[in-house]
């Protein structure tokens, strides 16, 4: 009989050993169960390894070596390795090429030289004359002499340049000579080098363009387009001089240059994400157009309004017609059904501009007045708004 300490440790094995049909044995202080003969025949050995110990090292690998260990590794470091190489080189490129825009000191990204414009200005005057041939309105029209004066006040009041319509007349001998043989849209045409303002030049191609339904002006590599039916919207001179004012300065910053340039930056972010990061060429577009390209032409546009204002002030038009065109633009875009989202516009939203346009105001006002050729037009602004009271 077993004591009742030892009964309770020894009863489960005592159970557990009828299974297995064998008897238990008590060796001094243990109890063992040993099962038969013939089940220990019938137990299978468990083995440590499948290949035999003297070919082990051979056969057997316990971890993959860091060569073969999975291919797409190596896709992904090769990828790591070209995206730093692009980043470096191209890092280095960017800096080397970056310049300070002289009216406002922005920092951008610039490596169109002075040369290549001029052929970009040639270009660009010839697909205008290609588009708008039939609707181009000739030089003596009432309405391009009138679009003339204020453009050439600009010019002439910041030292820009002239039309080439503007030139000295040459005798009337040599304008007979070759007046039947002279092609209206081509003698005003870009030719040589340093022949536009971007690359140093001082001469300005002028085109009024008759067509009611465009509500727009441009200018870029010194050929300014006016369409009329941005008129009702200027309403006058001072409205017209905001306008165009506004389009001579984009061309004044080198804006159009400067996207050039840009689009370069924007091709080489794409293939990088698209490289890297494994992104569609659709989605990349998409991010580079919302974060990149789109807020920096709506940085463009207010530097615009900030050189404009100035050399419309310096020609002695009021920087106050700025705001009120602008707002006559508004209504005319809200009426039209314009998109209000403005991260999706390449300009400013219509109130932020009018707000930005009036802070600009009082420097404007300081510059017109620091001008000679405007103090003669000041005192008469002045004398009218005094007794046109008396008058009303």
């Amino acid at each position: 009989m077993l004591p009742a300490r030892m009964w309770t440790t020894v009863a489960p094995i005592l159970r557990a050993s009828r299974d297995t049909r064998g008897l238990p044995v008590l060796v001094g202080n243990y109890l063992r169960v040993r099962p038969p003969t013939s089940s220990l025949r019938s137990i299978p050995l468990r083995q440590l390894s499948t290949s035999s110990p003297r070919h082990a090292h051979d056969q057997y690998t316990r971890f993959p070596s860091e060569k073969n260990r999975h291919p797409s590794g190596e896709v992904v470091d090769n990828r790591m390795k070209l995206a730093i190489a692009l980043v470096a080189v191209g890092g280095t490129y960017y800096v080397v090429h970056l310049e300070k825009v002289p009216e406002t000191g922005r920092w951008r990204f610039m490596d169109i030289s002075p040369k290549y414009e001029t052929k970009l200005a040639q270009a660009a005057y010839d697909e205008l004359l290609a588009e708008f041939r039939d609707k181009i309105l000739p030089s003596n029209h009432p309405v391009t002499q009138h679009v003339q004066r204020v453009v050439s006040r600009i010019l002439e009041s910041s030292d820009l340049g002239h039309l080439r319509s503007s030139e000295p007349r040459r005798s009337l001998v040599e304008a007979l000579d070759d007046f039947w043989s002279q092609d209206p849209f081509t003698t005003g045409r870009p030719s040589g080098e340093s022949s536009t303002p971007e690359s140093g030049g001082k001469e300005w191609n002028l085109l009024v363009v008759n067509d009611p339904s465009i509500v727009n002006a441009m200018a870029t590599f010194g050929n300014i387009v006016v369409f009329t039916g941005i008129l009702p919207i200027c309403k006058d001179e001072q409205g017209l001089a905001a306008v165009l004012g506004h389009e001579m300065a984009h061309v004044v910053a080198r804006h159009a240059s400067e996207r050039y340039s840009s689009s370069k930056v924007f091709l080489a972010l794409a293939v990088l994400l698209q490289t890297v990061f494994g992104f569609d060429f659709g989605i990349t577009h998409l991010i580079s157009t919302l974060l990149l390209e789109l807020p920096n032409s709506r940085t463009q546009e207010y530097e615009a309004d900030t050189i404009g204002m100035q050399l419309s002030a310096k020609a002695c038009f009021d920087p106050q017609a700025a705001v009120e065109m602008h707002t006559r633009l508004a209504q005319y875009e809200k009426a039209n059904g314009a998109t209000s989202l403005e991260f999706l516009r390449t300009h400013p939203g219509a109130e932020r501009r009018i707000k930005h346009l009036e802070e600009l105001i009082p420097e404007a006002y300081s510059v017109q007045a620091s001008s000679p050729q405007c103090a003669g037009m000041q005192d008469s602004v002045s004398r009218f708004r005094e007794f046109a009271p008396r008058w009303s």
